[in-house]
């Protein structure tokens, strides 16, 4: 049941990832912002619709799982911009000649909430998507997801993300 729960949240982490929207002019995939060599998001898109399509999730379910994505992804991005104000606050509040230890902790204490919000976020957000698909679409998923470990585990060796070399 372990192993079927940390397959589930993988592959839905990849359906998290592939949903990153290109960012403009010098952004992720190139100076323009469009699919590049070196573009992660697109690749990770490409993936996760092959997956979804080799499991046999309708075109429409698919795009509801992208729009419901790219949403999650913007409240990350916000959650993200947060925590980069606290930390510039804190960066403030370090230089100063007689710095105040309860704002730094304050701060550090902020950053760590936003942290869980975060994760809480991704990882309910995984789960939504588990339970949305069929128990047929889950299995093939999970198989999906494993036989893309091993390959993973044979080109580069080593246990898997999960430190289990099954």
């Amino acid at each position: 049941m372990r192993k079927l729960l940390f397959f589930a949240i993988l592959m839905m982490s990849a359906l998290a990832l592939a949903q990153c929207p290109n960012h403009g002019k010098g952004g992720p995939g190139g100076p323009e912002g469009g699919p590049g060599k070196h573009d992660k998001g697109a690749h990770m898109m490409k993936m996760h619709d092959e997956m979804l399509e080799a499991i046999g999730v309708p075109e429409a379910q698919r795009a509801a799982f992208r729009a419901s994505a790219h949403e999650n992804h913007k409240k990350m991005m916000d959650i993200q911009f947060k925590i980069k104000e606290e930390r510039i606050a804190m960066k403030a509040e370090a230089e100063k000649p007689s710095p105040d230890k309860a704002k730094l902790q304050k701060s550090i204490q902020k950053i760590a909430d936003l942290r869980r919000d975060q994760t809480l976020l991704m990882e309910n957000h995984k789960l939504e998507m588990l339970f949305k698909l069929t128990p047929d679409q889950r299995k093939k998923a999970l198989d999906f997801m494993q036989d893309r470990k091993k390959m993973m585990m044979e080109r580069f060796g080593g246990p898997g993300p999960d430190g289990d070399d099954d």
